[in-house]
């Protein structure tokens, strides 16, 4: 049960802490969205009422086990709660009998519930207000009074809505005037505290020793959900399925197969809510899943499917050397506030059903070690991008591929100039990048594999994707066989092109850019149309040496139009490039290129562009 002791130690140590936009909630209470927001004084007086605005709508309200996950029957929260449960004349305002006798029920559900609180030795002042106020039975006639409820002719509810939702689910919260600053009930941290002290004490059903404390205490039956948005019905602990194979052929009853004390259930269900909502990043459009990356102690964590927090510097070029030394300067400022015992958790969560959650990926290491982790995926898997200025103007930046980017490229097709991937292939691949990435194992071969093929059929992509798919196959196969070769003396991941490489695949590559620029040469300014190495790009990966006799046939008449300084020194190029591929086994030039030939192909390709722009900046 580590992830449930790493969770249960993060809310012991951040309950209680400032926390301005995402509050982690406290034992027995949950946030709401409230669409009503109502004001009394302290003898219970209504003083006004208003509709909530969505950007306000947040609400911490109390609640019970059984009202926490309710779907169906009667289950009142204990203080704030949707109109149909608070309001003592709704019933008069509904068209059945039945919705009239189901409300009527509710209502008094509600009240002796709320009772109950203010009658107990954990009473507030404020609860007394409200439950003198709603024993009036007027809170709808006081609705219509503000103009916040529309009634028909008959005297029943129109089909209007408060903040989006019908009359009977908008939910209200309640302002109390009085000598404190602070009125507002789901604000107050006094009034929060003796809820939490009174459901505690008062609770009841079933005792047991509980798994994860080990002492004797009441047990939760009903666990909480809403941890992830995307799967707001989800829930991560249940044993609720007594026809499924949930725990039958092991237990003979759900009690047998776990016991989960409810203050450590609601201790772990917070600080994972709070967690997802303040720091998850899923994956997935429709079909999503979950990570989570934080450390227990509250320290800030760089972000993991995002670009490890780096800053964006808009219209700013960087080179290899500089991109090492940001992403180096930025990991440090996350490792000066760690201690050497700190640790970093990373976790995954996934629904399988609509009420079923699941931890799909776990793992904790110390923060140092996490860190070296993300620095060393950070400086070997990265390559040159092709970006845009705020004018529109293209220049190169290295960076590294995030996580949803590799596996788009590899797996996905071009869909309206985007590169998109099936939901459930994007999360299963991610998952198993972010665990390449923290346990420090080689990258997976199919993933060389599938961006070798997307990269070698380049017309299969608009320009800017295809670019952009050339580059993260960049990335990821330089990371490969740099860790391929690693133990080989000599072994670099320098982005520059290397003369003394004599691999046919990369001497092949270099002669497909050398193809691609003297053809480019010639082009008027305006002129879109794809060379002949690109268009043949596929069959030159397969059969090389035939397609480059094809390709050296094609290039004479673009030859003829270089300048003679020009043409000479391409000539000489592909000459030497010629002389290198005939040290190479000769039954072995026409035979399929290995993934090193985009490598060659790049960085010749890059030299060249480099040498035309240096050229032009002399004259």
């Amino acid at each position: 049960m580590s992830w449930m002791n790493q969770l249960f130690k993060t809310y012991e140590n951040n309950i209680g802490k400032e926390q301005t936009e995402i509050r982690l909630t406290p034992v027995a209470h949950m946030n709401f969205n409230a669409q009503i927001e109502i004001t009394l004084n302290q003898a219970g007086e209504f003083q006004g009422a208003v509709a909530i605005e969505k950007t306000d709508a947040a609400t911490l309200i109390p609640v019970t086990e059984a009202s926490a996950g309710r779907s169906s029957g009667i289950a009142p929260h204990t203080l704030c709660d949707t109109l149909s449960y608070l309001a003592g004349d709704f019933s008069s305002y509904c068209e059945t009998d039945k919705e009239q006798k189901t409300s009527e029920k509710k209502f008094q559900s509600y009240m002796d519930s709320l009772q109950k609180w203010m009658e107990s030795p954990w009473s507030h002042p404020r609860i007394e207000a409200i439950h003198r106020y709603l024993s009036k039975k007027t809170t709808i006639a006081d609705l219509k009074q503000s103009q916040l409820i529309e009634l028909t002719e008959t005297g029943s509810f129109s089909s209007n809505k408060i903040s989006g939702q019908p009359y009977e689910k908008a939910l209200v919260r309640f302002r109390v005037l009085g000598p404190d600053p602070e009125d507002r009930t789901w604000m107050d941290r006094t009034l929060i505290q003796a809820y939490t002290q009174y459901y505690l004490a008062t609770q009841q059903g079933r005792t047991d020793i509980c798994y994860f404390t080990g002492m004797e205490q009441t047990v939760s039956e009903n666990h909480p959900k809403g941890i992830v948005a995307a799967n707001y019905g989800a829930k991560l602990v249940s044993a609720n399925d007594a026809q499924g194979y949930t725990y039958r052929g092991r237990f003979q009853n759900a009690e047998q197969s776990y016991a989960l004390s409810y203050e450590a259930s609601q201790k772990i269900h917070s600080a994972l809510t709070w967690l997802t909502k303040r720091q998850g990043e899923t994956v997935g459009t429709q079909d999503k899943r979950t990570f989570i990356c934080w450390s227990p102690e509250g320290k800030k964590t760089p972000s993991l499917l995002d670009g490890f927090g780096l800053p964006e510097e808009e219209d700013a070029p960087t080179t290899d050397v500089s991109y090492r030394r940001q992403l180096r300067k930025t990991l440090m400022g996350y490792q000066d506030q760690f201690d050497e015992t700190d640790t970093v958790v990373i976790m995954g969560m996934d629904a399988a059903t609509t009420g079923r959650l699941s931890v799909t990926y776990y793992h904790e290491l110390l923060a140092s070690d996490f860190l070296e982790r993300v620095r060393y995926w950070g400086e070997t898997c990265r390559w040159n991008y092709v970006k845009f200025t705020s004018k529109k103007q293209p220049y190169y930046a290295v960076e590294t591929p995030i996580f949803r980017r590799i596996a788009e490229c590899a797996f996905g097709r071009e869909r309206s100039n985007y590169i998109e991937a099936d939901d459930k292939v994007l999360k299963e691949q991610t998952q198993r990048l972010v665990k390449c990435m923290l346990e420090k194992q080689p990258i997976p071969f199919d993933f060389v594999r599938a961006l070798t093929i997307r990269a070698s059929t380049p017309m299969a992509y608009s320009r800017g994707n295809r670019e952009r798919v050339l580059s993260t196959a960049c990335a990821v196969i330089s990371k490969y066989y740099f860790e391929k070769n690693s133990q080989q003396k000599g072994a670099s991941d320098d982005m520059k092109l290397d003369l003394n490489n004599h691999d046919r695949s990369y001497l092949f590559g270099r002669l497909l850019a050398v193809c691609e620029k003297v053809e480019r040469s010639t082009y008027q300014q305006g002129e879109n149309r794809e060379p002949n190495a690109i268009r043949l790009q596929s069959a030159y990966v397969n059969h090389p040496l035939q397609t480059w006799k094809t390709l050296e046939g094609l290039l004479n008449p673009y030859f003829q139009k270089l300048y003679p300084g020009s043409r000479e020194y391409y000539r000489q190029l592909i000459s030497e490039i010629i002389v290198s591929l005939q040290d190479s086994d000769q039954n072995m030039l026409n035979q399929g290129l290995k993934e090193t030939y985009l490598l060659g192909y790049y960085l010749q390709r890059d030299a060249l562009n480099k040498k035309k722009e240096a050229q032009e900046e002399e004259k």
